[in-house]
């Protein structure tokens, strides 16, 4: 697709998204930028690409700014270069995943009001009857689409204020909701990703496994590229492959949910003992809690100096981050803010709360979101001013470290008292035959609430419910015990790795409750 007559020039570095590969395509055009499977694309031709997209964008499909269209596809090689590109062209980019349900997927296309929908063959079956969009196959005549775009005229800059992207919420609460990301917001973030976990600069290669759809997995995955580094993405998670591709010696960075971590040490001895072909500099963990004790088993396998864990979410980005040297020195936390952001923990009448007093996380950053896509009244409730509730509850401590207790929407009341369930996650998974642990709250008649847990058990181990209340008694205040145990083979969990707590407590009310 190269053209000869094509050149990159400094009139086409801004600041949106696209510039970051702009920018790394003046420096080095032939060093690799992007690897999917056996296809390889240098910092040049995926310059190129994106500005073919966003003449298709344009041009034949009579986009403007201010338009969205969505792109449903799992990981591919042509994801980076339609968000990037199409933003580009000032059209916002819906990202839903390609494992919504049909009702999750009709909503979300309806409130974006897609024009267009970016779909592979195998996908198209699932759009039928769901909207009016025009869709366009990434399989037929893509690549045909994008060879026959002129570049006489190259697409200039987009405003970096405009939305570029639009994530959707998982829909874990309700409807999922569109966050609307500008090209500042997350240039920025990308800077201060580079500058806090110092993995992701032009000497880096980053694994990307983590799904595109989701705003942690597009922005660790951007952010490589932006930096001027490589992206090696795979189309998806599978933990033998992955410790292949880390134990290879060419990866040097990799963003990871707490999933992504156990299954890669739940793999068999051999498998493990390839950890010797290890350059890793960074391994970036966020998304979901991280339990201390999967914590101190990755310090353990992946080296000194390699684990970083970041708190925060999509409407922020990365709000905290925890360096490696203070694992031990502040076990619990999740770090400071991150530069440039400022946090508060506040009491429920959003007075400041003391060091160490639990309360509402709130964040200001320039990373921001831009709001809710038409969700205006669910934008007020999240916003006061500049400052983002983020939904969340935690502590901080007088050194300004953050640490996360739960989400507002899973603590439990019980009998009148306050229950965090990360806290009895957290004892859980320090019993030996505890691989994974769920805990919420189910309607009791006496108590309004109680607890009720879902444990996945190690792999051949099989603790019984009294070993397991024992255990709990043992570190825990009698009204923190879970009344209820159950085992079960996995949690139940989205793509983007989160547990899934509130269909976990409808299951559990519908069997349990009482």
């Amino acid at each position: 697709m190269s053209s000869p007559g094509f050149q990159v020039t400094a009139e086409l570095v801004g600041a949106d998204i696209a510039s970051g590969v702009v920018a790394g395509a003046l420096r080095h055009p032939d060093k690799p930028a992007l690897l999917f499977e056996d296809r390889c694309l240098s910092f040049g031709q995926l310059a190129e690409r994106i500005q073919r997209v966003a003449a298709l964008a344009r041009d034949d499909l009579g986009l403007r700014p201010g338009d969205c269209a969505a792109i449903y596809a799992p990981n591919c090689l042509p994801y980076i270069e339609l968000v990037a590109g199409l933003s580009r062209a000032g059209i916002m980019v819906a990202t839903p995943t390609h494992r919504a349900a049909p009702e999750e997927l009709r909503q979300i296309l309806e409130n974006c009001q897609a024009k267009v929908v970016f779909c592979p063959d195998d996908l198209l079956a699932n759009l039928a009857g769901l909207a009016d969009s025009a869709i366009v196959s990434l399989d037929a005549g893509y690549k045909a689409s994008l060879a026959r775009q002129s570049l006489v005229a190259p697409v200039p800059p987009a405003d970096p204020e405009a939305t570029f992207c639009i994530p959707y919420t998982s829909g874990t609460t309700g409807e999922p909701k569109g966050v609307m990301l500008s090209h500042h917001c997350r240039s920025h973030l990308f800077n201060a990703m580079a500058h806090h976990f110092r993995c992701l600069g032009p000497a880096d290669r980053h694994l990307c496994f983590a799904p595109l759809a989701h705003g942690g997995g597009f922005g660790f995955a951007m952010a490589s590229v932006f930096n001027g580094g490589t992206l090696e993405l795979l189309a998806a998670f599978d933990p033998a492959h992955v410790m292949a591709r880390l134990a290879s010696g060419e990866v040097t960075s990799a963003f990871m949910v707490p999933t992504h971590v156990h299954q890669i040490l739940s793999l068999p001895p051999d498998l493990l003992q390839q950890r010797g072909g290890f350059r890793l500099n960074g391994i970036v963990v966020n998304a979901a809690p991280f339990a201390r004790t999967l914590k101190h088993r990755a310090v353990k396998f992946f080296g000194e100096g390699i684990i970083h864990e970041c708190y925060g979410c999509t409407e922020v980005g990365i709000a905290t981050a925890l360096a490696p040297e203070l694992i031990d020195d502040k076990p619990g936390s999740v770090g400071p803010a991150i530069v440039g952001t400022e946090i508060a923990v506040r009491r429920q009448d959003r007075s400041p709360a003391e060091p160490g007093e639990i309360g509402d996380i709130w964040v200001k950053s320039p990373t921001l979101f831009n709001g809710y896509c038409r969700n205006e009244a669910a934008t007020a409730e999240a916003l006061d001013g500049s400052w983002l509730l983020t939904g969340d509850m935690g502590a901080m401590d007088h050194d300004g470290f953050l640490a996360i207790m739960d989400r507002r929407k899973d603590m439990v009341i019980s009998g009148g008292i306050n229950i965090y369930p990360r806290e009895v996650e957290e004892v859980l998974l320090r019993h030996e035959g505890v691989a994974e642990a769920a805990v919420v709250g189910i309607p009791d008649a006496q108590w309004g609430e109680r607890l009720a847990a879902v444990i996945v058990s190690q792999p051949g181990r099989q603790p019984t419910a009294d070993e397991i209340v024992a255990h709990c008694r043992q570190h825990l205040g009698g009204y923190k015990v879970p009344r209820d145990i159950t085992f079960a083979e996995e949690l139940l969990r989205n793509p983007s790795g989160k547990v899934m707590k509130r269909t976990i407590r409808e299951q559990l009310s519908s069997s349990l409750g009482r």
